[in-house]
């Protein structure tokens, strides 16, 4: 049966980085669709744009990719927003059988136990761990023994169960990260200069997002 794929993130905001990703994950993995899925705001990171701005901005960056979507659950929930909701809903409507693959990177991976009910995560989903080539990482204590428990060295394994598995799997590396961009926009560099779809980049400059005047501004330092 083919598995459903989620991409979550803060996407604050999404970039060409995302997309390649995302389209990477689809040419290797044995999904039909691939579905990002904007955190409306995570317990663990300060507040950041808000989810309509973010949720716009994907919006217009996937379009004319018939095999993305966008889910906007997480802010249709009152918050506090926990990973774990989220996929306990998922499993609730696609039923027992259907394989589901919560796709995140690394970084998360190496601080999943700060997640709230993480040990429960693999119990309504697979993880797929999106990984740089040459990547290292020391993996200790309990996170060890869970990833131990659950790893999967075979995509195919994603098909085989409804859940329960954790696959790290490298993928092309992209130079560019939100937190970067939004540094740059604050500094005072063109939205259009950034590696962000271009549908996007007009957005933040009509919405002056990260900082950025709007197009009928100026800005001049003294």
């Amino acid at each position: 049966m083919t598995p459903l794929a989620y991409l979550g993130g803060s996407f604050d905001p999404v970039h060409q980085g995302h997309l390649h990703t995302a389209k990477e994950l689809l040419r290797r993995f044995p999904f039909e669709h691939l579905t990002l899925l904007p955190a409306a705001r995570s317990p663990l990171k300060e507040a950041g744009t808000p989810f309509r701005h973010r949720l716009a901005m994907l919006q217009l960056a996937i379009a004319g990719e018939p095999r993305l979507a966008v889910d906007d659950r997480e802010a249709r929930r009152p918050p506090p927003s926990f990973t774990i909701d989220t996929l306990a809903e998922l499993r609730r409507e696609s039923g027992p059988e259907r394989p589901l693959v919560f796709i995140m990177g690394l970084d998360s991976l190496l601080a999943i136990n700060r997640w709230h009910r993480w040990r429960e995560l693999t119990a309504f989903a697979h993880l797929l761990v999106v990984t740089r080539p040459g990547w290292r990482a020391d993996f200790v204590g309990e996170i060890a023994e869970w990833l131990a428990a659950h790893r999967a060295d075979d995509p195919h394994m994603l098909e085989c169960a409804a859940n329960g598995r954790i696959l790290l799997a490298e993928t092309t590396p992209h130079a560019v990260s939100s937190t970067a961009i939004r540094a740059a926009l604050h500094q005072g560099a063109a939205p259009e200069s950034q590696p962000l779809p271009a549908a996007v980049a007009g957005y933040i400059r009509e919405n002056h997002l990260y900082g950025v005047s709007p197009p009928h501004e100026s800005r001049t330092d003294f």
